[in-house]
């Protein structure tokens, strides 16, 4: 046959504890919390309270910490974003400040993808010259595109701001300037998937 056994509420977290009658009035530890206490002891007809001797102490809190899966897309946003945002940015503000130099950039861009040919019946300095201030918007825009990207991988990174994640890799995949079309394309589009995936999702709830 069995020992007789009481059953006592925890004093810490109220966990009901089955106790052998032979343990009463002894120090016995709560399963569930952990905690240690005094059993009750009988008392006629009655059990006494049990008493709370120790409470284990929290676990320390453990900061947010960046998913490993991460890391590669988040830091891949991060140097295209800043790339695009210095070398745009400079561009953009060279091309603002000297209308004149950034037309004869154009010019050179012109005669590197088409020679010394004719554009029509234009000249590559007209051709310039109209199409100048469509660069110098497509560049500014650039720059902000690269500024998206970097802010973008830089909340992934910390996982914050979920939206802002996401559009820095779409910033990411559909910035042209400067050759970073290709990684840029590459790393928006794997950050973006890892985002819309299940533990993407989670390492931003966290």
């Amino acid at each position: 046959m069995p020992p007789e056994t009481e059953v006592i509420a925890c004093p810490a977290c109220k966990h009901l504890v089955r106790v052998p009658a032979d343990w009463l009035g002894q120090t016995v530890a709560c399963p569930e919390c952990k905690a240690t206490f005094t059993a009750p002891r009988r008392e006629g007809e009655v059990l006494t309270e049990p008493v709370l001797l120790a409470v284990p102490p929290a676990p320390p809190a453990v900061g947010r910490r960046t998913d490993s899966f991460l890391l590669l897309p988040a830091f891949g946003l991060m140097l295209i974003g800043f790339a695009s945002t210095a070398i745009d940015g400079w561009v953009a503000v060279r091309s603002f400040g000297d209308p004149a130099r950034a037309e004869k950039d154009v010019v050179v861009i012109l005669k590197f993808w088409n020679g010394e040919n004719q554009l029509g019946e234009k000249t590559h300095e007209q051709v310039a010259a109209e199409n100048a201030p469509i660069v110098r918007t497509i560049v500014l825009l650039c720059t902000v595109l690269g500024a998206i990207s970097f802010l973008g991988g830089l909340s992934m990174l910390r996982g914050k701001r979920y939206w802002l994640a996401q559009a820095g890799c779409v910033a990411a995949a559909i910035n042209l300037a400067n050759g970073c079309c290709v990684p840029g394309a590459l790393f928006g589009l794997c950050g973006m998937l890892l985002l819309n995936s299940d533990d993407g999702r989670a390492h931003f709830a966290r």
